[in-house]
């Protein structure tokens, strides 16, 4: 990618990272990808355990994840991140080549960003989260009102109604899905 992507990609990152302040997981994922990966056969070994703490670093270090800076956004020094991974300066310098190199580490006036870090870290939890903030929208644009044959109250699509709910739900939502539980030595059980 043109240098001057990744550098609206980073501005964008931080304009969101402002409005909402830091985020950090935690945590970070690797998976069997990492086998198959440039950095497996381009870098050396050593030069491979300095990237994937530098993945590590991606989220800890600063507000925007993939981007290694301090809180206010500026590029921490080199030397320091050495200290941080534990190397030699001239480990972590072979290794930033390398992946500057490969277009999987960017420098800029921000610092350290690694341009496929989204990637990376993409998770179940975040695949699904356009569909659990659609089904949070369309929860927000339910409207209310009367069974007709009770009197209680009923949300369109979704019945309150005591009476009601038996012979309505189980035909509109399919099966309640609680219907079966785990019993002594995880045997499902019905209720």
């Amino acid at each position: 990618m043109p240098k001057n992507d990744w550098e609206k990609i980073i501005e964008e990152k931080i304009k969101v990272a402002k409005a909402r302040g830091a985020k950090k997981r935690g945590w970070v994922k690797f998976t069997k990808q990492v086998l198959t990966s440039s950095i497996n056969y381009r870098m050396e070994l050593s030069e491979q355990a300095i990237f994937y703490k530098l993945v590590v670093m991606a989220d800890e270090c600063g507000p925007v994840p993939g981007l290694i800076s301090d809180n206010d956004f500026r590029p921490m020094p080199h030397e320091y991140l050495a200290h941080l991974a534990c190397c030699p300066l001239e480990l972590l310098e072979s290794t930033l080549k390398k992946g500057i190199e490969d277009d999987s580490i960017f420098e800029n006036s921000h610092g350290i960003f690694l341009t496929h870090f989204d990637n990376y870290q993409f998770t179940e939890y975040d695949r699904q989260r356009p569909y659990r903030q659609a089904k949070k929208a369309l929860s927000k644009n339910f409207e209310y009102k009367l069974c007709p044959e009770c009197g209680f109250s009923e949300k369109t699509n979704e019945m309150f109604c005591p009476e009601c709910e038996a012979k309505g739900k189980e035909v509109e939502l399919g099966p309640d899905p609680d219907k079966f539980i785990k019993g002594k030595y995880g045997n499902m059980v019905k209720r």
